[in-house]
């Protein structure tokens, strides 16, 4: 199967019995992506947005995962050169050091869109229909955020309605910087999703974040294609 993108669809090509059948899925009207890269690696010890992994920086993964959702992506960091090579709008905390959360504040402020997917750089099992299901299970909601089995909430693979920027500010503001904070003294409405009962698992949201993980993930896969550091 071959895939190629427009700035309106995604359109995934299939040949079937010598025949090509253009299956065409929409966007996600509103939805503007963002990419967390501004983090310092500590656990890893290098950049781990730019770890390679079968030819392509980790966090061109996570791209090419949310590139089919929206035509408007943004990667929060302050580092603007390290992510030239995307072609992406790089964009700086005005809340310094404080995390992912001054991250979504800041593409909320740039962006016009109401709604917002925040992804963090360094998952390698994402992909798209999780995505699209997290944009899909927003309605009537302000945020919708990934529950694993093990009762872990994933805040930085969430998706967040722009009535959420308040809130954020508020907290930021207060220097109290925890995602889900946002929520506790609040009207804000969360869908808390159990992502094995929508039928996915808890293995897409794996973060690496250290040499450990690294090689779990490596295991997992038992992929032939080589991982490079």
């Amino acid at each position: 199967m071959s895939k190629c993108y427009s700035s309106a669809y995604s359109f995934a090509t299939i040949i079937l019995l010598g025949l090509h059948c253009a299956i065409i899925v929409p966007m996600i009207p509103d939805l503007c992506a963002v990419i967390l890269a501004g983090g310092r690696s500590r656990r890893m010890g290098f950049n781990k947005a730019l770890l390679r992994i079968a030819g392509r920086p980790l966090i061109q993964v996570v791209l090419e995962c949310v590139r089919p959702l929206t035509d408007e992506i943004l990667v929060s960091s302050d580092d603007q050169s390290a992510y030239e090579f995307l072609g992406l709008p790089i964009v700086p905390d005005i809340f310094k050091d404080q995390g992912p959360l001054a991250g979504l504040h800041a593409a909320m402020l740039l962006s016009s869109r109401s709604l917002f997917s925040l992804l963090a750089c360094d998952m390698p099992n994402l992909h798209e229909p999780l995505l699209r299901h997290l944009a899909l299970s927003v309605e009537g909601f302000d945020a919708v955020i990934p529950r694993t089995t093990d009762g872990g909430n994933h805040p930085l693979c969430a998706v967040y309605r722009k009535t959420c920027f308040p809130a954020i500010e508020r907290n930021l503001r207060k220097g109290v910087n925890g995602v889900t904070a946002i929520f506790t003294e609040s009207h804000l409405r969360v869908h808390w999703l159990d992502v094995t009962a929508a039928g996915f698992s808890d293995l897409d949201l794996a973060n690496i974040n250290s040499p450990v993980d690294l090689e779990s993930f490596r295991i997992r896969r038992h992929a032939p294609e080589k991982i490079d550091d």
